[in-house]
Parts: structure tokens; sequence; C-alpha cells
């Protein structure tokens, strides 16, 4: 493709391919042959009229005709041909729109990495921080939430040997009872918390430690490597705009 190409030499290649003399193009688009020699010799510019009639001759559309010539050329030489000039509009705001389209893309992927490796190392919606807390097992319906601390407390007896005995078969009872369950939470409920089970309630304690546990979890690791790829191509996205739009410029 030769860019430095002018609309001239382009009409003179595309009668040479057509193996038509000067008389014979003239003839076939209806135009004086003297106007044609001028046109090849780029001694004149076509009117939209006769730009229209060579390009039937040659059967071919506008956009056909200028594939070979620069931009540059045509936009200094050729936008007084109003054929031209609206083609050269129309493609003009095509690229504008893609450009926009990609600037827009390359923004929202910026925005996107941004909030996913903000969510992945903050660690504030998987969170990765767990507080153990303890139940000795189900609180029956009317007992005090502490029953398997204080179950000794119960015993209104004041004999001593009826009391010691009362003791020994409320120990095996509650030893029965006992059902320890480890629960795992993500946020600090306090010192402790309940929630109501078939056939009663569980007291939930804090353990002895108040240091909650931390759990590592992949997701947040895989969050921050994906912000990480989404801001390097949206970074890319608009180094690709800025070299392809200034070529095509």
């Amino acid at each position: 493709m030769n860019l430095s190409m002018t609309l001239g030499e382009q009409l003179k290649k595309l009668r040479a391919e057509k193996a038509l003399s000067q008389p014979e193009l003239a003839e076939l688009a209806g135009i004086e042959q003297s106007y044609l020699s001028k046109l090849e010799n780029d001694k004149s510019l076509p009117s939209n009229e006769v730009l229209r009639k060579l390009l039937s001759a040659f059967s071919l559309s506008v956009a056909q005709l200028l594939e070979s010539l620069d931009k540059s050329y045509i936009k200094n030489n050729l936008l007084v041909i109003s054929d031209i000039e609206q083609l050269y509009q129309q493609a003009s705001t095509k690229q504008l729109s893609q450009q926009r389209n990609l600037l827009y893309m390359a923004s929202s992927l910026i925005v996107l990495a941004v909030t996913l490796f903000y969510v992945g190392y903050s660690k504030q919606v998987f969170n990765e921080r767990l507080y153990e807390y303890r139940s000795d097992g189900v609180v029956l319906t009317g007992e005090p939430s502490d029953v398997f601390w204080k179950w000794r407390d119960l015993i209104d007896i004041k004999d001593r040997n009826e009391k010691d005995e009362k003791t020994r078969q409320l120990r095996v009872v509650m030893a029965q009872r006992s059902d320890v369950l480890v629960k795992l939470v993500p946020t600090n409920k306090g010192y402790y918390f309940e929630e109501p089970v078939a056939g009663g309630r569980r007291l939930f304690t804090k353990s002895k430690h108040d240091l909650p546990i931390v759990e590592p979890r992949a997701i947040n690791a895989w969050l921050q490597v994906l912000g990480v790829l989404l801001l390097v191509s949206g970074i890319m996205g608009f180094v690709l705009e800025r070299r392809l739009f200034k070529l095509s410029k």
C-alpha cells in the first residue's frame, strides 16, 4: 500500500487495473477526457457528482477508493468533496465512540481492581478473625441459663444426707445432659450470647482467651491476585488506547 498516493494517482492506478484508456474511462464516466487528465495529474479535484460517476465506472464505494490514501492527505485535501467529508465524519464519530468505550472499560477495570484488592486485603467481607464460644449443653425451659455451672444451687434440701443423695443424682443427670458445642463466629458477641434450639436454648460463653483466632481464607488471597490482574489490564487498556488512536490520527 502506498500511503503517499494522491487521488489522481489512485484514479490512474484504478484505470490501469481495469485496462481502460483515458478516452474509454471518460466515456464510461460521462466526463471530458481533458477533465479526467487534470484529475489524474492532480491539477483539479472532482466535484461530488463527478466523483460518483467515477466510482460507478469503477464499481467502487467511496471507502474503497480512499483505502489506499493517507488519512492526513484526505483530511487536508479531499474534505471539500461532500461524500468524502460525510464518510470522514462517520469514521471519526465511530472512532471516537470506540475510543470512549475503551477508556470506559479501562477505567471500570481499574475501579473494580481497586475494590477487589481492598476487599481481599482488608478481609472485611470474608472475615478471617473468628471468636470461640462454648456451650455445655441445652438449657431446658424454666431453667436458668447457667444451669450447667450452678446446678448445685438448685438443690434446696436441708437434710445433709438427702442433699448429698440429690447431689449425686443430679451430677449423673447433668453429666448425661452434657453436650459440649464449640462455635467459631466472625463477630465478637461479648462475653456470652444465647441461641434457641430444639428443646430449649444454648448459652454460649466466650473462651478464656479474648484474642480472636485467625484462620486465613484462600478467597481473600485470590481477590488480591484478581485485583492486581485487573489493574494491569486497565492500565494496558489506557496504553492501548493511546497507541491505537494515535496511529489512526
